[in-house]
């Protein structure tokens, strides 16, 4: 009898068809706030939906937000319905949060993962402190200037994200900005592109501030890079040293001006100026000084000799005028000897003999 009760039970087992596992719920909410998201993001002007559904605590909250280059609704409806059918198509398990970072801005997650929220930290509103999605160029910046140039390059891109960050938080209702820097006269590449963005739920303030956290967070080693791409679920930057955004560039950044040329010749036209306005002078004051020098010994010989004449009864003449006064000491002249030697006549100008 007892036999019997469990072939019974036996039979019945495999008469009854196996119970299938319910369907994840919160894989159900995933499918269903996508296909919310798809119609109202391609509905909206700025193309950016939000949106909440489910019960706790298989409740899933997600946002998405078309690129500001995808200017079609039906693009935007495609790229999110895509992106959410690879989460979840003939899944019954889905991962409990994820994001996107391509074409558009996608992110869900369940409630810990607090994705409406406000971009209060680093990760953009993501309460599990998700690190930043990044994407980096594996080429290094090129510059035609020497190697001293690079931090050039580098510090002017940074210029570019800032001034391109700062335009997209005063653009409404966009939130979204595009800008072009010449690098020509310092780099290989003739220009970097720009472009940043956030969702534009967020104020001017925290969209500036969610992306001047991103930009901090952008080290020596990333900076080196010719192009890369940072975001969170909030903002998000992108630059290149090519235009990957269709559309003219919102922000056109002038040139960077070009280095100083090394002006050795300039110091040495300065040197040549100097040294005539410094000689010229000096030697006119020497030669000024060496004439009353010469006036001053010359009056002082005149004077002494007009005394010596005063004092004396006799006359002094200078040994060159007594040369000639005497035919150069002809016999002719000669008048005989005395105890200091001969004895000439001399005839003089003024008729003295």
């Amino acid at each position: 009898m007892a036999a019997m009760g469990v072939l019974i039970s036996i039979l019945l087992l495999l008469l009854t068809p196996p119970s299938l596992l319910a369907a994840d719920d919160f894989c159900d909410n995933v499918k269903a706030v996508g296909a919310i998201l798809s119609k109202n993001a391609s509905a909206s002007p700025v193309h950016f939906a939000s949106a909440t559904f489910g019960q706790a605590p298989d409740v899933v909250s997600a946002l998405a937000l078309c690129g500001g280059d995808i200017l079609d609704g039906s693009a935007c409806a495609g790229c999110i319905t895509s992106w959410f059918d690879k989460q979840a198509l003939n899944q019954t398990q889905c991962a409990r949060a994820g994001s996107n970072y391509r074409d558009c801005i996608i992110a869900y997650g369940g409630a810990a993962a607090n994705i409406l929220a406000a971009p209060s930290n680093a990760t953009g509103g993501s309460g599990d402190n998700t690190p930043p999605f990044e994407d980096w160029s594996i080429r290094n910046v090129s510059v035609s200037g020497g190697a001293g140039a690079v931090p050039l390059v580098v510090g002017l891109t940074r210029e570019l994200l800032a001034a391109t960050a700062e335009k997209a938080a005063v653009t409404t209702p966009s939130r979204y900005a595009t800008g072009v820097m010449d690098m020509e006269s310092v780099a290989t590449y003739p220009r970097v592109y720009s472009q940043a963005r956030c969702t534009p739920d967020l104020p001017a303030d925290e969209c500036s501030a969610c992306l001047r956290r991103l930009l901090g967070m952008v080290n020596s080693t990333m900076s080196m890079r010719m192009g890369g791409q940072m975001g969170v679920t909030r903002c998000y930057f992108r630059y290149d040293a090519f235009q990957f955004y269709s559309g003219q560039p919102l922000l056109s950044l002038p040139a960077p001006a070009p280095a100083a040329a090394p002006t050795p010749n300039k110091s040495r036209r300065s040197m040549l100026w100097v040294i005539p306005v410094v000689v010229v002078p000096l030697t006119a004051a020497v030669f000024l000084l060496f004439i009353c020098y010469y006036r001053r010994r010359k009056g002082s010989r005149y004077a002494r000799r007009k005394m010596q004449e005063k004092n004396s009864e006799f006359s002094f003449f200078d040994f060159a005028e007594l040369v000639v006064a005497t035919s150069n000491f002809s016999e002719e002249n000669k008048l005989g000897e005395g105890g200091f030697g001969p004895v000439y006549k001399a005839s003089f100008q003024m008729g003295w003999r």
